[in-house]
């Protein structure tokens, strides 16, 4: 392992195993039962386990803000029973080895009120694209840590050093932005090979059923949906303070962030330039079944510069944002949106967003194209259990964005973290259809999805709204923009996956899978076949189907 800041080592190999083996032979004697750890990962696959006994007529549950505390999941789902191991009651599987490979955390404690778990993080995919005959891998190695005390405060920290070589078009947004989609900053070696390292953590206090407080350097996601159009994972971590306050039908959760602006000039006396980001988020349910949930989001991002740095007019937690922005002549890029989900019944639902960054009504009335009309909507539809068929489960998604929007004048306060959209990640000046068909029977897990999507990519040396890290008084012209102007541009992304789940607790999957990726405009062609395998902990989501 070589986590580096610069060109300085910080851990080496010998230092990793000796503080590995050292906890190993301190924990091996604690071999009490061990709770499900406090923080649910932030991933997919895990939440859609759970996500069909939430909808099944729990009430009050607010399902839409990520990530959700295990207690609280677990009082609206059997969590403890979703990840108890299937079919592993061999004599072997009983064993210390058989334990910790299939059934339990590989250190873990449970003593006096207080629960401990260490894992090592591994992910080894290899793969090979069959168009340019590009060889694929993926090769992680860490350690996570997470812990819990007296069922109200818990903390988690994680590490782990990557090296990998990914297909054509994933290795050119690497090149152009210099981070891994949904990850850090790269080196490049001789080989062409990209290392990388990625360390996030956290802790939080729950108070009681009503208060919580989380404290962390990770990622949040706002929506119901594959793709969130308000707040999403896309990016790479940043800090954060989160408070959520949660009474009767509503529940109401303030962030305070800040996030870093790679596409300014770097100083080594000062870093990567800094920008904050400030949001609300109103949840809330009605009817007696709470059929429906709605909610509605707020957000400010301003850019830290020498005259100025975290805002204290944005500070109150309890106000609305823009008659504050108002006040103080702000000139900072403000957003406003609304999250919504109907249950017609327990297997059925329908969700949506709706983001404004930017709006006139008489601009919008006059369909001109106006470039400042600067908007984006989902709709989806997700069904559990199709034809009564147990964890046969399908989601369609429709998520449209109009161009320039979240771009911003300056470009230090545009909706973006660390050379990355923090909402979708195709940015802007788009629409696209994501649908997924799974089935989930024991340990096996077997998903198709599909993507298409018509986009207005920029011309060169054009700024047609598609790239949101660009400043929007760059604009191409002032009407004439619709979803799709500018060099319109076709992709068509199909994928297969087989999976074995090894391991529960770890959310450890031994997998197998294809990804078809087609890229056609009048510019440029491109296509990619990944066949990959791997063996790896599914503990967040990487997006890359772009």
């Amino acid at each position: 392992m070589f986590l580096y800041d610069d060109d300085r080592p910080v851990m080496t190999h010998r230092k990793c195993l000796l503080a590995y083996f050292s906890l190993q032979l301190f924990f091996t004697g604690f071999q009490n039962a061990f709770a499900q750890e406090f923080l649910f990962p932030l991933n997919r696959d895990v939440y859609g386990r759970v996500e069909q006994y939430i909808q099944n007529d729990s009430l009050h549950f607010f399902s839409s803000l990520k990530p959700l505390g295990y207690d609280y999941v677990r009082a609206f789902a059997p969590v403890d029973s979703v990840f108890a191991p299937i079919g592993k009651n061999a004599k072997f599987y009983n064993t210390l080895v058989g334990r910790k490979l299939f059934k339990e955390h590989l250190i873990q404690v449970d003593e006096d009120d207080i629960k401990l778990a260490i894992d090592p993080i591994f992910n080894t995919q290899v793969g090979a694209d069959v168009f340019d005959d590009n060889k694929v891998y993926v090769n992680t190695r860490g350690v996570l840590v997470q812990a819990e005390a007296w069922n109200k405060f818990y903390f988690y920290t994680s590490v782990h050093e990557n090296q990998a070589q990914y297909v054509s078009y994933v290795s050119d947004m690497v090149k152009k932005e210099g981070v891994v989609p949904g990850q850090g900053r790269v080196k490049t070696n001789e080989a062409g090979t990209y290392d990388f390292n990625n360390a996030t953590g956290g802790f939080g206090l729950v108070l009681g059923k009503h208060f919580d407080f989380m404290c962390a350097h990770d990622k949040n996601f706002i929506g119901d949906g594959y793709r969130s159009l308000l707040l999403s994972d896309n990016s790479f971590q940043y800090p954060f303070f989160r408070f959520s306050m949660k009474f009767w039908r509503f529940k109401y959760t303030v962030y305070y962030a800040m996030m870093q602006n790679l596409k300014e000039d770097f100083y080594y006396d000062t870093g990567f330039k800094k920008k904050y980001f400030r949001g609300n988020y109103l949840d809330f349910v009605i009817g007696k079944k709470d059929w429906l949930t709605f909610g509605l989001f707020e957000a400010v991002v301003w850019r830290h510069d020498s005259y100025r740095s975290f805002e204290f007019n944005y500070i109150n937690p309890i106000i609305f944002l823009r008659p504050v922005e108002n006040s103080i002549g702000s000139p900072d890029n403000e957003l406003l949106g609304f999250n919504l989900k109907v249950r017609f019944n327990p297997r059925n639902i329908f969700y949506g967003q709706l983001m404004i960054d930017e709006f006139l009504l008489d601009e919008v009335r006059a369909g001109n194209g106006w470039w400042g009309n600067k908007q984006a909507f989902q709709l989806g539809y997700k069904s559990y259990s199709i034809a009564k068929i147990k964890n046969l489960n399908f989601q369609t998604e429709f998520n449209y964005v109009r161009p320039y929007t979240y771009q911003h004048r300056s470009t230090g306060q545009n909706f973006g973290q660390y050379n990355q959209p923090i909402a979708h990640p195709m940015g802007a000046n788009f629409w696209e259809s994501v649908s997924f068909l799974n089935y989930r029977w024991r340990n096996f897990f077997v998903e198709a999805k599909f993507n298409y999507v018509l986009a207005g990519k920029d011309r060169a040396g054009k700024n047609d709204g598609s790239y949101i890290f660009y400043n929007y008084d760059t604009r191409s012209t002032e009407y004439g923009h619709y979803v799709g102007t500018g060099l319109e541009t076709i992709i068509l992304y199909k994928e297969f996956r087989l999976e074995y789940l090894v391991n529960p607790k770890t959310n450890m999957n031994i997998e197998f899978g294809v990804t078809d990726r087609s890229y056609e405009n009048e510019v440029e062609n491109k296509y990619s076949t990944l066949i990959y395998f791997g063996l790896r902990m599914a503990l967040e989501n990487y997006y890359f189907d772009f």
